[in-house]
């Protein structure tokens, strides 16, 4: 669009040139070279309006344009922020997560010292209720999974609690 303006332009200059140097050749002027210059000398006067007119609505299309990319710059930084405020929370998270699962898992192994003295000490039936409880099931649910008292279970965990071979709460 601006190339066929500017060669509108540059046509109509070499066109008033043209009738320049025929003007000069024979010093008189016809009325029809004079209302022909007259056309010309005002269809550039349009052309330098309208031309103005295009550059002013270039520079308003730019500062608009600007001021859009700033505030995308401006956004994509307060997002890069969050995303990296988010992964550092994430890597917390994550070694509270392995921490965890390295106390849960110390937590429901038995030890290795008293799986005999547990052997010989609790009867079959109550042999798993310090695994069950290490799991975080109720002295309750340990009674009906395993068919037996609760009163029964609670005594056994309270009295593994006191040898030390449960965590006291």
């Amino acid at each position: 669009m601006v190339t066929d303006i500017w060669l509108s332009a540059l046509t109509i200059i070499v066109l008033l040139l043209a009738l320049r140097l025929l003007k000069n050749s024979n010093g008189k002027r016809t009325e029809q070279e004079e209302g022909v210059e007259d056309k010309f000398h005002t269809l550039m006067t349009a052309f330098e309006r309208e031309n103005s007119e295009l550059v002013r609505s270039i520079s308003q299309v730019k500062r608009m344009t600007d001021m859009e990319l700033t505030g995308v710059k401006e956004e994509l930084a307060s997002l890069r922020q969050q995303v990296g405020d988010l992964m550092q929370q994430k890597e917390e998270l994550m070694e509270n997560i392995v921490q965890l699962q390295g106390s849960v898992g110390e937590f429901s192994k038995p030890k290795t010292s008293s799986d005999a003295f547990l052997s010989h000490f609790l009867k079959d039936e109550y042999k798993d209720i310090p695994q069950l409880y290490a799991q975080g099931m109720s002295s309750l649910e340990i009674a009906r999974k395993l068919g037996v008292g609760d009163g029964e279970v609670k005594m056994v965990i309270q009295m593994l609690k006191k040898q030390g071979l449960l965590p006291a709460e």
